[in-house]
């Protein structure tokens, strides 16, 4: 974790979220999420900011993730993906469900090409970006 948190450091955070809130995520989650991914929503309820490679990076608010998931309910690949944030444009980055990698994908290609694959791992996401 301390790694994520010196990735981000520069970045506004929000406020924890409150506990029945945190709840209603957990319980929205229905497959294996990284452990350091729910750690960064716990303690900041999503965050954004330049990473250092110039990339601009949104991490959603945990309301935003509940209500914005499946991003297209009628595309049957969104089905398997659970997206938490963005490039501030149109560049969507969500976990697969199967898995649990993570990916990026233009929202205007969603149903017609495939995700790119990022990394396993959250962290590894942050620096990859």
């Amino acid at each position: 974790m301390e790694k994520i948190l010196n990735i981000v450091s520069s970045f506004e955070k929000n406020a924890e979220p409150d506990e029945i809130l945190f709840e209603k995520f957990t319980n929205f989650i229905d497959f294996n999420v990284d452990k350091n991914f729910i750690s960064l929503l716990k303690s900041s309820n999503g965050v954004q900011g330049e990473l250092n490679s110039g990339e601009f990076l949104i991490i959603w608010t945990l309301s935003d993730i509940i209500e914005l998931n499946p991003y297209y309910p009628e595309i049957e690949e969104c089905k398997n993906m659970m997206f938490f944030g963005s490039n501030g444009s149109n560049i969507g980055y969500a976990f697969l469900k199967t898995g649990s990698s993570i990916i990026s994908i233009d929202f205007f290609d969603l149903g017609y090409e495939s995700p790119k694959y990022i990394s396993y791992s959250f962290p590894e996401f942050l620096e990859s970006l």
